[in-house]
């Protein structure tokens, strides 16, 4: 079924290839979903993007920009190199996109496009006391998480048999450790993992499996862990230092904010304008083209 725009016809095989450059995206949101209803998800996605782009163009061509030809040319030579060179345009899955010429159309549209979101998303950067506010109530967002840093020894194990020779072991080394020998040397005699003496740098949770990580964030700064069995096989945990969850100052971050919630301004109040665009237009499907 294709779709017309005020006086524009968006034809169905453009909106399907459009569709189908738009499946792995749409899944990736929709996961377990069936492939059927995966589909059709895509299929809205594309008639409302394609929609919104005839109502950009249709509003772009209205007001005449004139476009420097030059910016066209490298515009061009700039979507080829970023979509496979010289077989770019044979390889891509773009729906408007079938031969030079098609993509200069394109590259002009998005040219004209771009003219249009600048103009009409035009509003006043937010304050550094709205920065303050939103900093002052999402706390959580720019608060490091809580870190430790440490080494393991690790006895591997698969079976039951060595899941218990590998307790033995690890526990005799526990001993040994206790009794004032070095850490770094146990690792290199008796470790399975001793790659960079066994030190596993600095993590976050959920990085480790959750026996391990339990263990680790239970430990004091320069404490041994008692011996720790996970899928791997049995462990010693030595941790070197914790690093608790840290706010960033304001001032660090107050010019990022501020552009993260103009950038933010800018798409609600394309948005506005989009939807009138939208209240005004003629849109149906048609059948038949």
């Amino acid at each position: 079924m294709s779709i017309k725009v005020n006086d524009q016809i968006i034809p169905s095989w453009a909106i399907e290839r459009q569709a189908q450059s738009l499946y792995e995206q749409v899944a990736r949101g929709m996961p377990g979903k069936p492939r059927e209803v995966i589909q059709l998800a895509a299929m809205d996605l594309a008639k409302e993007r394609m929609i919104d782009q005839s109502l950009m163009a249709q509003e772009s061509n209205r007001r005449k920009y004139q476009i420097d030809p030059e910016e066209v040319n490298k515009g061009m030579k700039r979507w080829m190199r970023e979509n496979g060179g010289k077989k770019a345009i044979e390889k891509t899955k773009h729906p408007a996109i079938k031969d030079r010429e098609d993509l200069r159309r394109e590259i002009l549209a998005q040219l004209r496009y771009n003219r249009l979101l600048e103009e009409e998303s035009s509003c006043d950067k937010p304050t550094d006391q709205e920065a303050k506010e939103y900093y002052d109530n999402r706390p959580d967002l720019f608060t490091s998480e809580e870190m430790v840093s440490a080494s393991h020894i690790l006895k591997k194990a698969s079976s039951d048999e060595e899941f218990k020779a590998a307790e033995e072991q690890i526990q005799a080394i526990r001993e040994r450790l206790l009794g004032g020998e070095d850490f770094v040397k146990c690792v290199q005699e008796e470790s399975d993992d001793g790659g960079n003496d066994g030190n596993l740098g600095t993590f976050g949770k959920g990085r480790m499996v959750p026996e391990f990580e339990k263990a680790a964030f239970s430990l004091d700064a320069d404490q041994l862990s008692e011996p720790v069995k996970t899928q791997f096989g049995w462990h010693l945990i030595k941790l070197h230092e914790k690093y608790d969850p840290k706010l960033t100052p304001f001032e660090e971050l107050k010019e990022k904010i501020i552009e993260y919630l103009h950038e933010r301004k800018k798409d609600k109040v394309f948005e506005s304008f989009l939807d009138g665009l939208k209240s005004e237009a003629s849109i149906e499907e048609v059948s038949g083209i």
